[in-house]
């Protein structure tokens, strides 16, 4: 044993020799081999992971070492995967965030088209002035209304509409299709949210009519006004078509008010005036159907001065959301010059006077509420901006505002961006546009949207992101967003 090494992986094999000697036993030991373990480990940006083994390759002798997956490695995995996959997401974090300068990445905005709407025949010499704008729901067609902006006493000009639609010949480009006149400035005009020919729009003297776009003929058999008279003769500020679920409930009231079946396509459209008045009517532009269900005078029971009327929005309902992210879905906010803003519930309409539907007054703005928009991605959320360049974000379960955020340059319009939580539009009153995060207080870096004084800005809601802008000399840009170059984090949602 002297001559041994002091390697303890040398093999030694000898005879053990018991100093008691016992007949028919004997015990051999021999150390034939060796083998070697490690352990390595890799870190990259896959989460994927899996396992392959054999029972041949365990070499194992004992029946329960057979056995495959091992006793134990469920449970072994279900205490470490959690933790690894963790480690992994915020790896992904940081390598999505690191970039070689803190500042976010600036996005540039292509300029599709820009339209001269006072140049087209018809426009006249005079300039005017981009109203309202709507895309139609499957976003290749554009109404464009043109007009005065100031009127000193009543309005005397007349009003136009001209519509614009993608020609495959043209490019892919808006191509001029028709006009829609009338005796008074168009001030609002909104298409269906779904049926693509229908579109609404509303006067500077208190008239609504409807047209069906896709009617052949001349243009009187298009259209369907709503009876004279309606919003006191005063200007209708703006337009909303309702969907499905909102639709219903008030086909409803009108079935039970009336005692008439409904028609399959009848639709409803609210209207809003300056005289302080909300109008629900029930159209059918196949059945030529314009019907009043009810008239709301809000404010109208504190017996003081009927407010005017600039903006109002609906809120959206989403069934499928979980329990605890339910709202009511009988909520509207309307927003007055003002600055006043007034939530509002569904009410049926009454026997001798026309309902309030006011059930509590917002901590609102200093001047006159330019816009009011329900969030698409976040129940109960809503935004207003005024023309003092303040935007608020509001939820309807308290009356003081979530937040209140000074924008550095004046404002004129605004619209959410339908794909983008937390983000809108801004249009700004020097010229061109901006995209403001509301989520978190800030500009979202884009250039290219520079342009005239702003009058009216649209997004689409369908296929590519592209942005109509109006300005105050007739002309209207398009603009498109690169898909996918925005950033969208759970924070965007948190307001």
């Amino acid at each position: 044993m002297s001559n041994l090494s002091s390697y303890d992986s040398e093999a030694v094999g000898f005879d053990s020799v018991s100093s008691k000697k016992r007949a028919g036993t004997s015990c051999s030991t021999q150390t034939s081999g060796f083998n070697e373990s490690g352990v390595s480990s890799q870190t990259n940006l896959s989460k994927s992971c899996g396992t392959m083994a054999t029972p041949e390759e365990l070499n194992a002798q004992d029946d329960i070492l057979k056995e495959y997956p091992p006793p134990g490695l469920t449970e072994f995995l279900r205490r470490v995967v959690p933790a690894m996959i963790e480690q992994l997401d915020e790896d992904d974090k940081e390598v999505y965030g690191s970039s070689d300068s803190e500042e976010e990445e600036t996005i540039t905005a292509k300029l599709f088209q820009e339209i001269r709407v006072a140049d087209c025949n018809g426009a006249g010499d005079q300039a005017t002035s981009v109203l309202a704008l709507s895309w139609s729901s499957a976003g290749n067609s554009l109404a464009v209304s043109t007009g005065k902006l100031q009127h000193e006493n009543w309005c005397t000009h007349d009003g136009l509409i001209r519509i614009y639609t993608v020609k495959r010949t043209a490019g892919d480009k808006l191509v001029h299709l028709m006009d829609v006149t009338e005796k008074n400035c168009v001030s609002a005009v909104k298409y269906h949210p779904s049926l693509s020919t229908i579109l609404a729009y509303g006067t500077t003297s208190g008239e609504v009519v409807m047209c069906n776009l896709g009617e052949s003929g001349n243009l009187e058999e298009m259209q369907l006004a709503s009876p004279s008279g309606c919003h006191g003769s005063k200007r209708v500020s703006a337009l909303q078509w309702a969907d499905s679920p909102l639709a219903n409930t008030y086909l409803t009231m009108q079935i039970n008010n009336t005692g008439k079946r409904r028609g399959a396509s009848d639709q409803i459209l609210f209207s809003s005036g300056s005289d302080g008045t909300l109008n629900v009517w029930q159209v059918n532009a196949y059945l030529k159907i314009f019907e009043i269900v009810v008239s709301y005078v809000v404010n109208g029971s504190r017996k003081v001065a009927a407010p005017d009327i600039t903006c109002f929005d609906f809120i959206k309902c989403c069934p499928l959301r979980p329990s605890d992210e339910r709202v009511p879905g009988d909520i509207f906010v309307v927003g007055t010059k003002s600055g006043t803003l007034f939530v509002c519930k569904i009410k049926p309409p009454q026997q001798l006077e026309r309902p309030d539907p006011v059930y509590e007054v917002l901590e609102g703005h200093r001047t006159c509420v330019l816009n009011v928009a329900f969030s698409f991605q976040k129940p109960g959320i809503f935004i207003s901006a005024s023309i003092d360049s303040e935007l608020r974000v509001y939820d309807i379960s308290q009356a003081c505002p979530l937040k209140v955020l000074q924008i550095e340059s004046p404002i004129s319009c605004v619209c959410w961006l339908p794909r983008q939580p937390g983000v809108c539009v801004l249009g700004l009153s020097p010229g061109g546009a901006m995209l403001y995060n509301a989520s978190c207080g800030r500009r979202v870096p884009v250039d290219g949207l520079a342009g005239g004084a702003s009058s009216a800005v649209a997004a689409e809601q369908s296929g590519s992101c592209r942005i109509a802008c109006g300005d105050a000399e007739g002309r209207v840009r398009v603009w498109e967003l690169p898909p996918r170059r925005m950033r969208c984090v759970p924070d965007d949602l948190d307001f």
